[in-house]
């Protein structure tokens, strides 16, 4: 700080040099801007309003373009062609939709394919997590029930419409002394486990049992399912599964009800 002084001792004017130094909103930035670098040099920086920009644009013109075809055909034309846009619009979004569900169930079934080998190699736990995985790969939901005293686990859940699913695990290929209807708690699952919480099961339509196994049933099992309407998934079977057969269309269940 300087002063001047006139000749009789009066203070006249005042000069003031304040020290250069950096803003504190500078530092801030300049901060924020190393940290802003180093977030996109590792890879977690989101992406830019650029990068959006054409899919909002696009999101955009989707909504945009169909209400402009329906209030031009109801102004232009009438209300009946309004009308008829207006299903159009409907008809090719309800398409689009399906389109890309089939896509999404495709993408599920091959991003989940094992071999019977990996298939071999698992232990019973392993085994029904595989079966599990399966089920929801599918559509369907699954969670384990125990079902016994000797913690006998069990899979429950419902299919893409609603129908309860019941599935018990057998294990190697069965022998001449094993003939028969052994695990009568492969029917529980379904009968005695809790609701799952999916969609309400359609009228009329029957629960589906399942009974799957990486080796073969023997003769009188396979009489026994088909009397008690349990569906026997053997090592064939499994193996095309796993590899990405659709489980509706492997057990044909169409035309189950």
């Amino acid at each position: 700080m300087g002063r001047q002084r006139d000749g009789d001792g009066v203070v006249v004017g005042v000069s003031v040099v304040w020290a250069l130094r950096r803003s504190p909103e500078g530092t801030r930035r300049a901060w924020r801007q190393r940290e802003e670098l180093q977030v996109i040099l590792r890879g977690e920086y989101g992406p830019r309003w650029w990068e959006i920009a054409p899919a909002f644009a696009a999101l955009l013109l989707a909504f945009a373009l169909p209400l402009f075809a329906v209030g031009w055909a109801w102004a232009r034309l009438g209300w009946w062609a309004g009308v008829l846009a207006a299903g159009a619009c409907l008809y090719a979004f309800r398409a689009v939709v399906r389109r890309r569900r089939a896509v999404a169930a495709r993408n599920r079934r091959r991003a989940v394919r094992l071999t019977l080998a990996e298939i071999d190699a698992a232990d019973d736990r392993a085994f029904r997590r595989i079966v599990g995985r399966l089920l929801v790969r599918d559509g369907w939901t699954a969670k384990g029930v125990l079902v016994n005293d000797r913690g006998a686990v069990h899979l429950v859940g419902n299919g893409p419409d609603g129908r309860r699913m019941g599935c018990a695990f057998e294990r190697g290929i069965e022998s001449a002394g094993q003939d028969g209807p052994r695990p009568a708690a492969a029917l529980r699952p379904v009968s005695a486990a809790p609701d799952d919480d999916g969609p309400e099961e359609p009228a009329g339509s029957s629960p589906l049992l399942l009974i799957v196994s990486s080796g073969a049933f023997a003769r009188g099992r396979v009489v026994w399912a088909a009397r008690n309407n349990v569906h026997l998934v053997d090592r064939a079977q499994l193996q095309r599964w796993a590899a990405g057969e659709n489980l509706r269309e492997l057990l044909d269940l169409g035309r189950d009800g």
